[in-house]
C-alpha cells in the first residue's frame, strides 16, 4: 500500500515536472572577450586612446618633476663648507618638500589613471549590454560568459561572439 502511494506521488510529480533536456533541447552558450572588444571596436579604441594620451602627458610631467628633483639633490650634495648651516637646512627642506610633492604627484596620477580605467570599464559595459543581448538573441544563446571573468580553462572558439559584438557595436558608432 505504501509502495503504491509512493509510486502514485512519483508519477504525478514526474507528470507535472517538465523534462530537463530532451535530445532537441540543448543549452546554447556563448563567450565574449571584453578585452578583445575594447581593443577592436571604435568605441573602445577611442576611449583607450584618451587614457593613453593622459598617461603620456602625466609621464612627461613626471619626467620634468623628476629632473627638477634630481637637480635639487645634486645642488644639495654640492653644498660643502661654503654655505651656512642655515642655507644647507633650507636646501634640505626644499628638497624634502619637492620629494614629497613628487611622490604625491605619482600617487595622484596612479589614482586618476585607475579612475579613468574604472569609468571606461563601467561605461563600456553599459554600452555593451544591449549589443551582447542582441547578438545573443540572434544566435539563440541562453548564456554568455566573459572569457576574462569566468575563469574558463578551455573553450571552443566556435562559441566566441566577440567579433560579432565588435561589428554590431561599430555599426552603432557614427
Amino acid at each position: 500500500m505504501m509502495r503504491a502511494c509512493t509510486y502514485a506521488v512519483l508519477g504525478v510529480t514526474l507528470a507535472l515536472t517538465p523534462t530537463f533536456a530532451s535530445a532537441q533541447d540543448t543549452v546554447r552558450i556563448g563567450a565574449v572577450s571584453l578585452a578583445y572588444v575594447a581593443r577592436s571596436s571604435k568605441t573602445g579604441q577611442s576611449a583607450l586612446a584618451e587614457i593613453e594620451k593622459f598617461v603620456t602627458q602625466k609621464e612627461s610631467e613626471a619626467a620634468l618633476k623628476a629632473a627638477a628633483l634630481e637637480k635639487q639633490r645634486v645642488e644639495l650634495q654640492k653644498t660643502g663648507a661654503g654655505p651656512s648651516a642655515r642655507s644647507i637646512a633650507d636646501l634640505q627642506k626644499a628638497f624634502d618638500k619637492s620629494r614629497v610633492d613628487f611622490e604625491r604627484f605619482q600617487q595622484d596620477t596612479r589614482a586618476e589613471i585607475e579612475g579613468m580605467q574604472a569609468k571606461f570599464d563601467a561605461d563600456f559595459r553599459i554600452k555593451l549590454a544591449p549589443v551582447i543581448d542582441a547578438v545573443s538573441k540572434e544566435k539563440g544563446l541562453q548564456f554568455v560568459f566573459g572569457l576574462e571573468q569566468a575563469g574558463i580553462v578551455w573553450w571552443s572558439p566556435a562559441v566566441d561572439i566577440s567579433a560579432d559584438v565588435v561589428k554590431r557595436l561599430d555599426a552603432g558608432v557614427k
